[in-house]
């Protein structure tokens, strides 16, 4: 019983990853979609390093406002759609308050 359990969570799992297909970063598209839809772009947003050096303005006009934030952090709800919730998390330099990473967090 325990075998048949863990297939069928395998199963479930491979069946939501099949639909993760990863497009390319847009900001409007970015303001208006949904966090599974922001799943689909967060890769792109963080390897092309586009948040890298800007101001937390000019991240407020490109990505919109964060679900959560601190002096010297923004954090976006993403949603890859087979897993728990990511956040995007943009680290600020504390003298000149431009963005100095940009990672996905679990």
């Amino acid at each position: 019983m325990k075998k048949i359990i863990i297939i069928m969570l395998l199963l479930i799992s491979f069946t939501n990853c099949k639909d993760y297909n990863p497009k390319k970063f847009e900001s409007v598209k970015w303001k208006n979609a949904s966090p599974r839809e922001k799943g689909l772009m967060a890769s792109d947003l963080v390897e092309s390093k586009i948040l890298i050096g800007k101001s937390k303005t000019e991240i407020l006009e490109l990505i919109g406002k964060p679900k959560d934030s601190s002096n010297i952090n923004f954090h976006y709800l993403i949603e890859f759609g087979y897993m728990a919730p990511f956040h995007l998390d943009i680290t600020f330099d504390k003298e000149n308050n431009k963005a100095i990473n940009a990672i996905l967090l679990d």
